[in-house]
């Protein structure tokens, strides 16, 4: 069997075009595939790159140490250093000490690194015309299967940090 990649146009052969759920797989590859494009374009209009506006994204969602951002990104820590150092020089966030142990350092957004992040969210031109194209129900057909596709994820973090597990 051989099938095409919609967003890469690269021509799969062998187990990988016959593995299970190819159609949802391709689907997947090509919406993400457009969606880190778009994301990365609103990056480049803020003058960061797309590592530096995810790092700025996680920062504005809650201060966080290294180590936690780190493992959003799945890489050792100190790959994240440099993009952080980059944003506290441009004054998009500041490095403080974690009230529950000062050993560790915070990150978090600064105002400026606020309203850069939520002007990044709102000028991704893709995804909000797709979305504004939906229909309700279309909507709550995405979200309820955005939500079934991260549920597993959802539950092992929560039972690594000992918390109940919410259903969706």
């Amino acid at each position: 069997m051989t099938t095409q990649r919609p967003f890469t146009r690269e021509t799969l052969t062998g187990d990988f075009a016959q593995g299970q759920f190819p159609e949802v797989r391709f689907a997947m590859l090509e919406f993400v595939g457009q969606f880190l494009l778009d994301f990365e374009r609103a990056a480049e209009r803020a003058g960061l790159t797309l590592a530096q506006a995810r790092v700025l994204g996680f920062a504005a969602l809650k201060p966080s140490s290294m180590r936690e951002i780190a493992e959003q990104f799945g890489c050792d820590p100190s790959n994240i250093t440099a993009k952080a150092d980059k944003l506290l020089e441009l004054g998009l966030v500041r490095r403080f000490a974690d009230p529950r142990d000062a050993r560790i350092k915070l990150i978090g957004a600064t105002d400026a690194g606020f309203e850069m992040s939520k002007n990044m969210c709102e000028s991704r031109e893709w995804i909000a015309e797709v979305l504004a194209s939906l229909t309700d129900d279309e909507l709550t057909t995405v979200r309820t299967a955005l939500q079934l596709l991260t549920r597993p994820t959802k539950a092992m973090q929560q039972s690594a940090a000992g918390a109940e597990p919410i259903p969706v």
